[in-house]
């Protein structure tokens, strides 16, 4: 029986898959913020710079698997592999068709044998690394699956964002179990990989404050703003169209994130929310 937290429910008393079996993970609506924006955007700019028609792409902790249809509308053959059998059971009834395939497994152990070492043109990770116990594994895990001449993505948040904008220094959600800053990440893909190219998710100011719980804000209102967002994150967002209106809010798209390699004069360090590696000529 998979894990929930029992205070996030829909209106009809089920478990909200955004935080089925413990975890936070995007579920596609309609809402265009910022968040949506990030996470789906993550799956379009890595098709433009990384895909070609024909190529094998692995979605490691591809959760809802939402990102499928965009690598498959460039004609790629896509799997993806979540260790929530509540975001795969949704991936495989929203998004399933013959060149998509979705698998259960725990990114920890041994993956399923379908999933063949030293075959994918592109190993692809969005805001996984931040939420696993052993990141030296997944990334020598992500190194074996891809070709020689392969690509492997990997997104996660910028840990020097957060450590400067969340109230007390935190942590950008309560599910992570750490986050990197640039020269970390570097270091920790370079035991896997022996090219790294670094890149900057910057998101515009008006996004930000829109989004994140601004420090200035009373201790008792903070608190109760992030334990929403944290055990309720859809029921949160349900309350805000209510409460605002869609006509009220901004709406971004993933045009709307401007991404900046490592050392670009234009990067703004106080939008630069997520990093992103793209990663070359793996260890054997």
């Amino acid at each position: 029986m998979p894990r929930v937290h029992s205070l996030d429910m829909d209106r009809a008393g089920r478990a909200d898959l955004a935080t089925a079996d413990g975890h936070d993970r995007h579920v596609p609506s309609d809402s265009r913020d910022i968040l949506s924006a990030g996470h789906e955007g993550v799956y379009e700019w890595a098709v433009e710079a990384l895909v070609r028609k024909g190529a094998r792409f692995l979605d490691v902790g591809c959760g809802t698997g939402y990102g499928s249809a965009r690598v498959a509308a460039s004609g790629a053959e896509y799997d993806g592999v979540d260790g929530s059998p509540a975001a795969i059971d949704y991936a495989q009834a929203h998004y399933s068709r013959p060149d998509v395939r979705f698998f259960v497994a725990d990114l920890m152990a041994p993956l399923p044998e379908a999933l063949v070492p030293r075959s994918y043109d592109v190993v692809f990770s969005s805001e996984v690394l931040e939420h696993v116990e052993d990141p030296f594994a997944l990334v020598r895990a992500m190194a074996n699956l891809m070709c020689d001449d392969g690509a492997c993505f990997v997104g996660t948040p910028n840990r020097l964002w957060s450590r400067d904008h969340m109230p007390g220094g935190g942590l950008l959600s309560r599910s992570h179990v750490m986050e990197f800053t640039p020269p970390a990440l570097e270091a920790l893909l370079r035991t896997a990989f022996d090219d790294i190219a670094l890149w900057y998710r910057m998101v515009p100011y008006e996004a930000i404050r829109s989004t994140v719980i601004p420090a200035d804000r009373p201790r008792m209102v903070r608190g109760a703003v992030a334990f929403a967002r944290e055990v309720a994150p859809s029921a949160l967002n349900r309350y805000r169209m209510r409460l605002g209106g869609r006509d009220g809010e901004q709406e971004w798209t993933p045009r709307d994130i401007v991404w900046l390699p490592a050392g670009d004069a234009k990067l703004d360090p106080a939008r630069c929310v997520g990093l992103a590696a793209v990663c070359r000529a793996p260890r054997r």
